[in-house]
């Protein structure tokens, strides 16, 4: 009697740890479409005022946003506007996004990279709000 009473509690916990794991899988059920993988990649200036707002204001906003936390940000930072693409201030897997740039682009600049690829490119402050982050928070929804 005694060998079937625990037999029963062992049967029981199993079936209550099997019905928590099903119910676990199936509450996210259908699953979610996975977001591309994107990044964004900001290209500024020590010396290079329009950076220097946009890193205090717009781009501390967006660190605590949560498109931020939902995609992978890198920074290009240089000493100088003269240097913005030498290749000293680059990271070598970042390179390869650099020669898209031009010569001419200004900054504060954004790269916006999709599965690999550059998607969108924005220079200058107003460019933030009217492009570049519409056009991550449409890549991450």
């Amino acid at each position: 009697m005694l060998k079937h009473l625990a037999a029963s509690r062992v049967v029981a916990i199993a079936g209550g740890t099997l019905a928590v794991f099903i119910g676990t899988l199936f509450a996210s059920w259908p699953p979610e479409k996975p977001a591309a993988a994107v990044t964004l990649v900001y290209v500024g200036a020590e010396n290079c005022a329009p950076c220097d707002i946009w890193e205090r204001k717009q781009g501390g906003e967006f660190r605590e946003s949560s498109e931020f936390r939902r995609l992978a940000y890198r920074e290009v930072k240089s000493p100088s506007l003269f240097d913005v693409l030498d290749d000293r201030n680059w990271p070598e897997d970042l390179r390869v996004y650099r020669q898209a740039i031009g010569q001419r682009a200004g900054v504060p600049l954004w790269l916006v990279i999709a599965d690999n690829r550059i998607v969108m490119q924005g220079s200058g402050l107003s460019q933030w709000k009217e492009a570049v982050l519409p056009k991550i928070k449409s890549l991450l929804h």
